[in-house]
């Protein structure tokens, strides 16, 4: 995490954003031109597991939606809102392993990686949760293959301005209710999230890849209880 950092202002003129891309290698250019056309909700199969495009998609539409609400009315767009608009983009694309938000003292950003290890640390306090690994489906796996040069290749976490996308890949024990756990992994990573890094939005994907017998003690006392209730009834 940095604080304080100056503010970079891009020069005037047109922004080129052909040459930014999130860290699987898709353009910005082309995602933005996705969000402009009123479709950032949809998504290709790449974007469909690939946490950095959904994270880019959320932010950029939540950038975007003034230039859209503007564009509804019958008004001209004035061209000083989507100069700041674009400006803004300019700046969270700077950096695509970074959160970014502006505070009165200057600019604050988040790793992703730290993101990735805050939600790891979240899930395994969840009772039931055994092992938190960030998710490694193939899909996942290709994707990091394309990043994997980079300083944070194992980050399963893909971020934008204030914008988080989680993957992550749970052992959980056996004889739970799978989905229940999911969900309290979900609400516990999205509240710790936004808690200690005040995120705006922030989506969380499960994959449970593996059970595990209770441990020894759990299964113990079980057969314990087992018993007693045996000579209960006899």
């Amino acid at each position: 995490m940095t604080a304080g950092t100056p503010q970079t202002t891009p020069p005037d003129g047109p922004l080129d954003l052909t040459q930014r891309q999130v860290p699987c290698g898709i353009d910005v250019d082309n995602l933005l031109e996705q969000v402009a056309e009123g479709r950032a909700a949809e998504r290709d199969e790449h974007q469909t597991h690939c946490p950095h495009c959904q994270a880019a998609l959320i932010e950029l539409a939540d950038v975007w939606a003034p230039v859209r609400q503007l564009a509804e009315q019958p008004v001209t767009t004035p061209t000083g809102i989507l100069a700041a608009v674009m400006r803004h983009i300019d700046r969270l694309t700077h950096d695509m392993w970074y959160t970014l938000r502006q505070a009165d003292a200057g600019a604050i950003k988040v790793a992703a990686r730290v993101i990735a290890i805050i939600a790891r640390q979240a899930a395994l306090r969840v009772p039931g949760v055994r092992i938190a690994f960030g998710r490694s489906t193939a899909t996942a796996r290709a994707a990091e293959a394309d990043t994997r040069q980079h300083r944070h290749p194992h980050a399963a976490a893909g971020v934008m301005g204030g914008t988080a996308v989680v993957d992550l890949a749970l052992t959980v024990t056996h004889g739970q209710s799978i989905d229940h756990l999911a969900r309290q992994v979900q609400r516990r990573v999205i509240a710790d999230l936004r808690d200690t890094l005040d995120l705006q939005h922030v989506t969380v994907n499960i994959t449970v890849d593996d059970v595990l017998p209770p441990p020894t003690g759990d299964r113990e006392e079980r057969r314990g209880r087992g018993s007693s209730s045996t000579r209960r009834r006899t």
